[in-house]
């Protein structure tokens, strides 16, 4: 038995992880009886599933993911055990197309899963009899003038080489003692490989895992040496490779597991090989027993076509979005700032077939491992939630537990399993007609016409005030208060009980933890100038159907998650799965982004402070707007399918202008200023056409609007309309407050313009 030492040092242990892990581990809903198992199998690395269940035996199963598992055991009942679900690949946005080309045999393993496999680049054929003999006689001519050979010969090496000029000629030169010609056919050809005249041809190719160079080692035309390359990674360090090199055979290993290995074209010098481990890339160097031009370096290797590669990559990674599943966390950076980290992974063999039912009797899901030292192992724990009788298949339910309406999680599962698409496409089609409708039943409010005096106003309370408009405000004649009850008007980010503040009863319609855009959308349905957008945890099905329906969109993946201090992400990506995928951590709307408001790389974003007065008067800040934008990582001329916007940044307005004057035409910028505001007053008509508010109240809004493509030129598409907070109108300017505090007053501030339309 252990000893009373060891004994407490494992309760204090266990303490520990406990208290790490306990909100996970409730949030997960796992049984506290099954909390210490869970502790001893992770810390004894203890994958023991293998011995409970056994791997359906069907002949006919194509890809890793058709895959069950049935129970071996007599009896599992519920909640008696726990197991641990390795994950073969965990990643994050910025990391998965590398990952797929570059991590040894992950892309092999996930062309097993998706079943999407790359054609393969072979070694060029022989060409048929017809085509080598135009091939040979087009060339002949030339092997004989820079080989100094006669007809026949050239015929020969020709015909030897498949037709290749080059070959042929080098052929001719190593037969005999070089000559004043050879020298010069050595030098031309010479010539020719260094500055890459073949490109990717017979000198230098790429492979699944590695990339290949042939060479001279002394600066001659002959071949002797050949390097092979391969991505390992910053992380792999000299001591983590092995490399075994016979005079016919090649092993490399890394941290345990093979790179490369197969049989050598031809015999190398075996005692001269060298290798170097240098950012992130091994390199391989070899020394050919005899110098020629090898057409391989392993025998049977594959040649990958750059492009086309590069085009497999990006499909298999876009289906492997079936099969990620996430988990994200809040960690602390370097500089003590608090940052959003999410994750994605693929569970191991024995995961993966663990099928889907709407009545599950197991659960499987992501735990993320903190040890006594901080470092972090993600994984996925199983357990039975009912008695599993043996033969009888795991099942479990992938649908997220907030997912209970039927339709919507067929459409989630329609996102895992693919199958008919008429369903989404009708429930697309019945959100549209009723956008439809709600925009032809949408009430305009009328809008004041004119100044109105609402109250008098002498002071203002001001939360967080800064010196300059503090000295903006005494100079306005108005007096500053420390208590919001003495104040006329109080400038606070929340409500202030009896006093009019910048607290309009419009806030809660576009400030909540529905995204503003499609809580707007309720209210004003289809409009020319809002994007559609729709809600990731109640219009999945709708939302696929719109994908479908317009397949050239992109979408934008907003988060609902609000953390002080953390900025939240936003998410650009062309594929619906992807979007469906990141309801599970915490995103909840996708707002369609059309590739016309990509501009250069760049997601302009024009902004314009909006003023709302009790007596429903609409005012623009009459400076000119603030430009924001989004860099958008891009691939040729489209956006990059899957990226993290970084934060708007600010930017001139000559540079906005300057880089949109194609989309914004002559004049356009006058145009799109103009239409900009007639979108605000639109807007604001309808948003005080449902306005329950008693009059009180007035409203700062940061309306921010993309450059959309109407029939007649660009067009402003309202991108994000939210609350200013007290902190960003006092950044606008010193003048801001009390700019406000003038025309809710009734006064007139050079500061703002009223907008002035036809209420009808």
């Amino acid at each position: 038995p252990p000893s009373v030492d060891a004994a407490s040092t494992y309760m204090l242990q266990y303490g520990r992880f406990e208290a790490m892990h306990q909100q996970q581990l409730e949030a997960l809903g796992l049984p506290r009886s099954l909390w210490r198992q869970l502790y001893d199998k992770i810390t004894g690395e203890t994958f023991d599933i293998g011995e409970w269940v056994v791997f359906s035996d069907d002949d006919t199963v194509k890809s890793l993911a058709e895959h069950t598992l049935s129970l071996k055991s007599e009896k599992l009942e519920a909640e008696s055990n726990v197991f641990l679900v390795d994950h073969i690949w965990t990643t994050t946005v910025a990391q998965e197309l590398q990952d797929l080309d570059n991590v040894p045999g992950l892309l092999e393993r996930m062309e097993k899963l998706t079943g999407i496999y790359e054609p393969q680049r072979n070694l060029p054929a022989m060409p048929d009899a017809d085509l080598l003999e135009n091939t040979v006689d087009a060339n002949v001519a030339a092997v004989m003038s820079q080989a100094g050979v006669d007809e026949a010969r050239a015929r020969e090496l020709l015909c030897k080489a498949g037709g290749d000029i080059i070959e042929a000629i080098v052929s001719a030169s190593e037969e005999t003692a070089p000559s004043t010609v050879q020298n010069s056919v050595q030098s031309q050809i010479m010539q020719q490989l260094e500055e890459g005249g073949q490109g990717d041809g017979p000198t230098e190719w790429k492979t699944r895992g590695y990339e290949c160079v042939q060479y001279s080692l002394d600066n001659s035309a002959q071949l002797d040496g050949v390097d092979i390359c391969v991505a390992v990674g910053a992380a792999v360090h000299a001591r983590d490779v092995e490399c075994n090199v016979t005079a016919t055979h090649l092993t490399v290993t890394v941290s345990g597991k093979v790179a490369v290995d197969g049989d050598l074209h031809a015999e190398v010098e075996a005692n001269e090989t060298t290798w170097t481990v240098e950012a992130g890339v091994l390199s391989v160097s070899l020394v050919k027993r005899k110098a020629e031009y090898w057409p391989e370096v392993l025998v049977g290797e594959h040649r990958t076509d750059p492009i086309t590669h590069a085009k497999h990559v990006r499909r298999v990674a876009r289906d492997a979005w079936r099969y990620l599943q996430g988990y994200d966390y809040l960690a602390r950076s370097t500089d003590q700032t608090l940052a959003k980290r999410t994750f994605w992974y693929v569970a191991d063999a024995v995961g993966l077939a663990v099928a889907h039912d709407d009545v599950p009797n197991v659960r499987c899901l992501p735990l993320l491992y903190v040890d006594a030292q901080g470092q972090m192992t993600p994984l996925s724990i199983l357990w039975p939630i009912r008695d599993i009788t043996q033969g009888t298949t795991l099942v479990r339910d992938v649908c997220p537990a907030w997912l209970t309406d039927p339709q919507q999680r067929q459409g989630y599962l329609h996102a895992i399993f693919s199958g008919p698409t008429q369903f989404v496409l009708d429930a697309h089609e019945q959100l549209a007609s009723m956008w439809d409708q709600t925009a032809k039943d949408a009430v305009r409010a009328n809008i004041a016409t004119g100044p109105t005096p609402k109250l008098p106003v002498n002071s203002l309370f001001v939360r967080d005030i800064t010196p300059d408009a503090k000295a903006a405000v005494a100079a306005a004649g108005l007096v500053l208060v420390d208590a919001p009850k003495d104040a006329d008007i109080v400038f606070d980010d929340v409500p202030c009980e009896g006093r009019p503040t910048n607290q309009h009863s419009l806030n809660a319609a576009v400030y909540s933890t529905e995204n503003a855009i499609t809580a707007f959308q309720r209210i004003a349905g289809a409009q020319s100038w809002l994007s559609p957008g729709f809600l990731l945890k109640s219009q999945i099905c709708e939302l696929i159907g719109a994908a479908i329906m317009r397949n050239n969109s992109w979408w934008l993946l907003k988060s609902d998650q609000v953390v002080a201090g953390v900025e939240p992400q936003t998410v650009l990506t062309s594929n619906w799965i992807t979007a469906v995928r990141h309801a599970d951590v915490g995103y909840s709307a996708a707002l369609e982004c059309t590739p016309s408001m990509v501009i250069g790389g760049r997601l302009f974003l024009v902004e314009r402070m909006v003023l709302v007065t009790p007596a429903n008067g609409v005012f623009v800040w009459a400076a000119a707007p603030r430009i924001f934008q989004h860099q958008i990582a891009m691939d040729a001329n489209k956006p990059e399918p899957y990226q993290i916007l970084p934060p708007a940044s600010e930017v001139s307005e000559h540079l906005f202008k300057l880089q949109a004057s194609v989309q914004l035409g002559s004049g356009g910028a006058t145009r799109f200023d103009t239409e900009t505001e007639h979108v605000i007053v639109d807007a604001m008509r309808l948003l005080l056409g449902v306005d329950s508010g008693d009059g009180t109240n007035f409203g700062v809004f940061r309306m921010r609007f993309a450059i959309g493509q109407g029939a007649d030129g660009a067009v402003p598409v309202l991108h994000e309309v939210r609350p200013a907070l007290v902190a960003e109108q006092l950044a606008v300017s010193s003048d801001f407050v009390p700019s406000v505090a003038t025309v809710i007053a009734g006064g007139s501030d050079v500061h703002w313009r009223q907008i002035q339309l036809p209420s009808n």
